[in-house]
């Protein structure tokens, strides 16, 4: 039997029970009205919609944008894999998608990609990057992540790295929560800690922002870990849970 039915199913055997109480109990006795009153209470906290979410959920980050942006797109695919040819354009998306959804089931913030699919930003790579920050300005965004994989000539060089500039005062604070909380979730990657970096969407961004580099496609290991589900959910979950106590403090 699906839950809905099952839901209304036990509403109306308390309504029933309701029935045979009033009728059993003196009219004239207050304590049993008394009782009658926290029943229907009860019956009523039963039957609330069971798809209503915690106000206190929903006001989480109430009136706050957060843009989110899957680094390459279209043309430009970023990075590939040397072991098993992973397209960074692709796996930027996913957790940008993955890092959406949470926020929007987890907080009341806006949440804004500057891509939902596989799709050129600009005719060219400062086009595309110009496009980016117009997206965050447009949405007057209080915060701005850019999602990216790296690479290196070097096959041994493996780990995650959270980029900011000091252009803003609040990007560093904001970098080290991020990587903090991703290997609060027992991340097995390296951790290359925070970096101050000139990267064109952290240095001409008016909100505070950092982008992640969420291991390396040019290392085997690392490849095998962004590819997985159970790393990208984690991660999702990780970048989420930073985001909520950035705000908080």
């Amino acid at each position: 039997m699906k839950k809905k039915n099952l839901k209304y199913l036990f509403a109306s055997l308390i309504g029933v029970g309701l029935v045979c109480l009033v009728c059993l109990m003196d009219t004239n006795g207050v304590n049993d009205v008394e009782i009658l009153k926290k029943s229907v209470h009860t019956l009523k906290s039963h039957t609330v919609d069971s798809n209503s979410v915690d106000s206190e959920t929903v006001d989480l980050l109430n009136g706050k944008t957060i843009v989110i942006d899957p680094g390459h797109g279209g043309v430009d695919g970023g990075t590939t894999g040397l072991t098993y040819g992973t397209i960074e354009k692709e796996v930027n998306l996913t957790v940008a998608q993955n890092i959406k959804q949470q926020l929007e089931e987890r907080t009341g913030a806006k949440v804004i990609l500057t891509r939902d699919k596989d799709m050129d930003l600009g005719n060219t790579q400062k086009e595309a990057l110009r496009k980016r920050i117009q997206i965050a300005d447009k949405a007057l965004a209080d915060l701005y992540i850019s999602i990216h994989h790296d690479a290196f000539t070097d096959t041994d060089v493996k780990g995650i790295t959270t980029h900011y500039s000091s252009n803003h005062r609040e990007s560093k604070n904001l970098a080290i929560i991020l990587q903090n909380s991703i290997f609060n979730q027992s991340s097995n990657a390296k951790n290359r800690g925070v970096k101050e970096s000139d990267y064109y969407v952290l240095k001409n961004n008016s909100a505070p922002a950092v982008l992640l580099e969420l291991g390396f496609t040019s290392n085997k290991e690392d490849e095998i870990r962004m590819t997985s589900k159970d790393f990208q959910r984690k991660t999702a979950i990780s970048i989420v849970n930073g985001i909520i106590e950035f705000f908080e403090k």
